[in-house]
């Protein structure tokens, strides 16, 4: 078995189909757009979007409102960014209109980024069979004979190179960097989901206080 697995492994194949790869992905997208596509992915391993972690934020935030008001409130953040910064706009703002263009604009920012890192991922599947092909192609050339007493040894060689290319191609597609692309669009569009859910509810809360306080005000009136 151990034979069979290190005669499917060629270094130079592999680093060709790679090393070409990342470069043709890297230039079709931009450079930045590629490192910004691999911090992605390195999130990925990482705990995603904390619902109770980050419920248990603003509902804290919602008491300390009630109490001390908007304007004296400094509540904790949030863990996720996003609605940190949320946060923070209603309470520079104390304008649940002012949090909604806020929730709005990360969203939309959040759905470019995790497109684009999507892309990149998808490209880059689409260009790994490419580079396979090249390698083969490659392979292929080497089969010139150089000399009669080595032409065996050399025509085995190429078609390894040739045929390990392709399947290089085919493995980092099909088992890298399409299921990337999957996992990164599933794991934004949950987070992105639930990230909604609480800042719906967030919304909801903060304008039954809001109403709440403008029913007292006339009842202080009439009780001063």
């Amino acid at each position: 078995m151990s034979d069979m697995m290190m005669s499917l492994f060629d270094p130079g194949a592999l680093a060709v189909v790679a090393a070409g790869t990342v470069l043709a992905t890297a230039v079709r997208c931009g450079w930045r757009e590629f490192g910004a596509a691999l911090k992605t992915a390195g999130g990925l391993p990482r705990r995603g979007f904390d619902h109770d972690a980050n419920r248990r934020a603003l509902a804290l935030a919602l008491a300390m409102i009630q109490r001390d008001g908007a304007y004296r409130a400094d509540p904790v953040r949030p863990p996720d960014s996003a609605l940190a910064l949320m946060l923070e706009t209603y309470l520079r703002n104390r304008s649940i209109a002012a949090l909604e263009s806020a929730r709005d604009t990360q969203r939309t920012q959040a759905e470019a980024r995790r497109s684009s890192a999507a892309q990149v991922f998808a490209c880059a599947g689409e260009l790994a069979p490419v580079f396979g092909l090249i390698g083969t192609l490659f392979g292929l050339a080497q089969l010139a004979p150089s000399g009669a007493a080595s032409s065996t040894a050399t025509i085995m060689g190429a078609v390894s190179t040739a045929v390990l290319t392709s399947l290089y191609g085919a493995l980092l597609a099909h088992l890298v960097c399409f299921p990337l692309a999957g996992a990164i669009e599933r794991r934004g569009l949950r987070a992105e989901r639930a990230r909604a859910g609480l800042t719906d509810w967030f919304v909801d809360q903060l304008g039954r206080l809001t109403a709440h306080a403008h029913e007292r005000r006339p009842h202080l009136r009439g009780v001063a």
